[in-house]
Parts: C-alpha cells; sequence; structure tokens
C-alpha cells in the first residue's frame, strides 16, 4: 500500500479510537455552566448568549430528534449533543494525525518525493501518536463529553489547518487551489459557532 492509502487507513483508526472513548464516557445528562443553556437552545433552537450559535443550534438538533426517536427519557436529549461533540473531538483528532503525518513526509523529503519505508512508518507513526495524544489530553477531552460549543469550534479549526496543510503539501495548480476555498469556506461556517478558527487565517 502506498502513504496516502495507509495515511488515510490510520487518521480513521485514531477516529474510531476517539469516537468510541468519548462516547462511553459522555456526561449522561447536562453539566455545569453554559451547557444547560446550550442542550436547550439545540433542542428548542432557540437563541442562546450573544453572539450566538446557530451553526451550533442547527446540527446540535439534529442530534436531539435522533434521540427523540431512540427514547423518550428527556436525558436523552442531552446526552445526544454531548455525543455530538465527542464525534466533533474525534475528528478533531483524526485531522491533527493526518496533519503530522504530511508535515512529516514534507520534512523529510518534500512536496513530491517519495519516502523510503523507513521513513514511511516514521510518518505514519508520528500521525497516529500525535491524534492519540490529541485524544488523550485532559483539556481536549473534558470539552469532548460536554455540550458546549468550544468541541465543534475546536473540529472547525482543525479542518481548516488541514486543509491549508493539504493545499500546501500539493503542488501549486489552479485545481489544488479548490483546498484553499474550502478551507475559507470552513472558516466562514465555523463563525456561526465559535470565532476561535480566525486564529487559523493568518497562518493561511
Amino acid at each position: 500500500m502506498d502513504f496516502k492509502k495507509l495515511s488515510t487507513i490510520v487518521g480513521w483508526v485514531v477516529f474510531a479510537i476517539a469516537a468510541t472513548v468519548y462516547i462511553l464516557t459522555a456526561e449522561p445528562t447536562g453539566s455545569l455552566w453554559d451547557c444547560g443553556e446550550f442542550i436547550t437552545g439545540a433542542y428548542k433552537l432557540e437563541v442562546v448568549h450573544p453572539p450566538g450559535a446557530p451553526m451550533f443550534m442547527l446540527v446540535g438538533h439534529m442530534f436531539t430528534v435522533v434521540a427523540q426517536v431512540l427514547s423518550d427519557d428527556p436525558a436523552m436529549i442531552a446526552y445526544s449533543v454531548n455525543v455530538m461533540s465527542g464525534i466533533c473531538t474525534a475528528f478533531v483528532a483524526m485531522f491533527v494525525c493526518w496533519v503530522t503525518m504530511i508535515l512529516s513526509k514534507m520534512t523529510m523529503v518534500g512536496r513530491s518525493n517519495e519516502m523510503t519505508s523507513g521513513q514511511m512508518y516514521a510518518a505514519l507513526g508520528s500521525g497516529l501518536v500525535a491524534g492519540l495524544a490529541t485524544t488523550f489530553t485532559t483539556s481536549v477531552w473534558f470539552s469532548a463529553v460536554e455540550g458546549e460549543v468550544y468541541a465543534m469550534a475546536s473540529f472547525f479549526t482543525a479542518i481548516v489547518v488541514w486543509a491549508v496543510v493539504k493545499w500546501y503539501h500539493q503542488d501549486d495548480s489552479r485545481e489544488n487551489d479548490r483546498w484553499l476555498i474550502f478551507a475559507m469556506f470552513m472558516a466562514g461556517l465555523s463563525l456561526g459557532v465559535h470565532l476561535l478558527s480566525l486564529l487559523t487565517l493568518p497562518a493561511m
């Protein structure tokens, strides 16, 4: 298998591990501070405190609809929004894994040069370690199991960074510029959750 296929597999393995851990450890109901407000806002499609988080509300509402279909227990509504945060954070771990592998490859051989098998496995290992380190970092895990905006904001930040690094890694061409456009689109969507993704714009 080539590096591209193996890196894709390793990234999805990291996602599966992270998602399993976060779903199993998600808060069973609402937790302290703004979580109750965001869970209620997602459930009823209400406006939360300024500046608001319309993207979070819309996606969260879809999770609450599924919760109502699966169970009559009102606590499942809160749990479903907490699970959404876990899934978003699992994607963060996956994107961190992929970004690390791309940067590892560029460090060793540059953009287009082929790697030796040793270099390839070193890059794959670095991505695996980075992804799992992200998964089990205390501050990341803390936000991954509650219904707050930070998990989804981290998701958008991670996908923007991944798209920019992917664009930079590929050959200079008009066709590859689609990744830069995609990154800007994701950064725009992220403003409906939190302003965190604006931190990626200087790097971009």
